[in-house]
């Protein structure tokens, strides 16, 4: 009830916050348990079908409405070359490994793997955070599917991200520092 009175950038900024918690969640998870890799995994997998599905379905038939097929189209190849160049350029830094859940993050050149995919949480922060507020300017209705995806490929984000950061013998303070700042600021 009380949503329904809050102006609409509130409904917007608690909206992101709900799907950015997922962040802290997963560091939580990460410093405080030994999460199985068959979970994590299957965290993962479901977490990335149900982005994958929001993004086919939702968010792309949207910009396709709004903006034509040029508009959509620039957008997500955008996306895809600053995604591409940006993991080129961390897997060149020494972050090559960040994504491994095993030994493997322990091992890169710079013990920056962790911090790597805490960077790319925040790149996708971005894109997330527009859909949400878009969604809620045209309409004041929240995508429900685009926040339960969001949630829940944080999750696995923040768990692997984490672990490298422990790893590499970072304290709590600058984990969860990262992962509140991330959460709060896109």
């Amino acid at each position: 009830m009380l949503l329904v009175i809050l102006p609409l950038w509130l409904k917007a900024t608690l909206w992101g916050l709900v799907s950015g918690s997922a962040l802290i969640i997963g560091a939580l998870l990460a410093w405080f348990t030994k999460v199985p890799k068959k979970l994590i995994a299957f965290i993962m997998a479901f977490g990335s079908g149900v982005l994958i599905s929001a993004l086919a379905f939702d968010l792309m038939d949207e910009a396709y409405k709004r903006g034509g097929f040029n508009s959509a189209a620039v957008g997500f190849f955008s996306g895809a070359v600053i995604y591409s160049v940006s993991n080129h350029f961390l897997n060149k830094k020494g972050a090559k490994h960040r994504k491994r859940s095993g030994n493997q993050q322990t091992k890169e050149k710079q013990k920056g793997g962790g911090l790597a995919i805490a960077i790319g949480a925040l790149l996708d922060g971005i894109p997330e955070s527009i859909a949400i507020g878009v969604r809620m300017i045209e309409g004041g209705i929240v995508s429900a599917a685009a926040v339960v995806a969001i949630f829940l490929s944080n999750i696995p984000e923040s768990l692997s991200s984490t672990s490298g950061m422990k790893k590499a013998g970072r304290k709590a303070s600058y984990v969860f520092g990262i992962w509140i700042l991330i959460s709060v600021c896109p």
